[in-house]
């Protein structure tokens, strides 16, 4: 049997030791150095039998059985990683046609110099966002979204070593395109996400990069595999008959929407309650390096991907480098602010640096210079 272009390479430094080790037997014996009894050579002498050829052909075997193993067992490994991501990837709702309608013109131009943040639209809501596309001639996702309590904008810097959450107030009051001044949560019942992420980025002068959707029971529901997370209260109060306490609690599964959804708070309340989960879910991603654990990584992402819908335009290699940046909005590195607001109108002055420094990545500068702006890690 012939061997294959493999076989043959494996093969062919054994074989040449082999012919070495045969040339030297064959050469005359240095006359000098006394021979052993059983290197004794003569017409009716003892001839030692050849075996190192049999042990080339052993060696060889197993290099090719080692070679031939690692291969497969690399093959499982590839195909189970391959199996995993599939798996999550099909977990997350896909919301389509969201950026059909907005085009170059009214995009904001990133200086150049942050021309690689990545900035997403970030909403939350107790239903899953219609799959459909809009009815217009643009097919663009204007498919009615209840309004959301929750509007923030999750910014990475461009070289990936800071990010940043800023919030606005679901109330505030601004110019929403086509339909005047009105409260900017407004804008998802009247023309769905791609309104909404016209209003802001005109708003704002910072471009959208993708649109996401958290389910905020689904949210909930995640903290299994993560073990709970803790989040403070500055006075004990009651969610549903589910009690807590002044100072630190550990939510889990079972008490998180309580926690997150109690029906007295306000709409701004159940905002900051919102964000206050969030950021100790990140907050234990980051200290625990959980993501960098192969073993709960799976089961922490499989979790969570459940509870986000996203736009359709956001790939499978943006939404594994978004998982791997994650720890850049947890402690150290993140910074949490809230658009600065008086009412319902916002602090024109204030607002515009913020926007600013949104662009610039600078929002860590930002919140140091206005440090009313910061928001709370404890809300009421």
């Amino acid at each position: 049997m012939s061997e294959t272009p493999i076989q043959h390479e494996l093969t062919m430094p054994y074989e040449a030791a082999a012919s070495a080790e045969h040339s030297t037997e064959s050469a005359p014996v240095n006359q000098s150095s006394p021979a052993s009894p059983a290197e004794a050579s003569g017409p009716a002498g003892p001839v030692r039998p050849a075996k190192p050829a049999r042990r080339h052909r052993r060696a060889r075997r197993i290099a090719v059985i080692a070679v031939a193993s690692v291969v497969a067992v690399a093959g499982v490994v590839a195909l189970g990683g391959f199996l995993a991501v599939r798996h999550l990837e099909g977990n997350i709702h896909r919301i389509p046609n969201v950026f059909t309608r907005l085009t170059a013109v009214t995009t904001p131009v990133m200086p150049a110099a942050t021309r690689h943040s990545m900035t997403i639209l970030l909403t939350g809501s107790d239903t899953v966002p219609a799959q459909r596309g809009g009815s217009g001639i643009d097919r663009s996702s204007t498919a009615p979204q209840e309004p959301s309590a929750l509007i923030a904008l999750v910014h990475l810097n461009a070289n990936r070593k800071a990010g940043a959450i800023v919030s606005i107030p679901a109330n505030t009051v601004v110019d929403v395109p086509g339909h005047g001044r009105t409260k900017i949560s407004n804008s998802l019942r009247l023309g769905g996400p791609s309104l909404l992420i016209g209003t802001v980025q005109r708003l704002t002068g910072v471009r959208i990069d993708h649109y996401v959707v958290v389910d905020v029971a689904g949210l909930a529901s995640a903290l299994g595999p993560l073990g709970g997370v803790n989040v403070s209260l500055p006075a004990a109060t009651t969610s549903n008959g589910v009690a807590f306490h002044a100072g630190v609690n550990h939510l889990t599964s079972a008490t998180a929407l309580d926690y997150a959804e109690q029906a007295s708070l306000s709409e701004e309340r159940h905002a900051l309650r919102q964000q206050a989960l969030l950021r100790a879910i990140l907050d234990k991603l980051a200290q625990e390096n959980l993501l960098g654990d192969p073993a709960s990584a799976f089961g922490i992402l499989n979790a969570f991907t459940k509870a986000l819908s996203v736009d359709s335009n956001f790939s499978n290699s943006d939404l594994q480098s978004l998982a791997m940046h994650l720890h850049l909005l947890g402690a150290g590195s993140g910074t949490f602010v809230t658009a600065p607001v008086q009412g319902t109108h916002l602090n024109g002055p204030v607002s515009h640096q913020l926007w600013n420094a949104i662009r610039h990545d600078a929002v860590a500068s930002f919140a140091q210079q206005h440090p009313s702006t910061v928001t709370t890690a404890a809300p009421s």
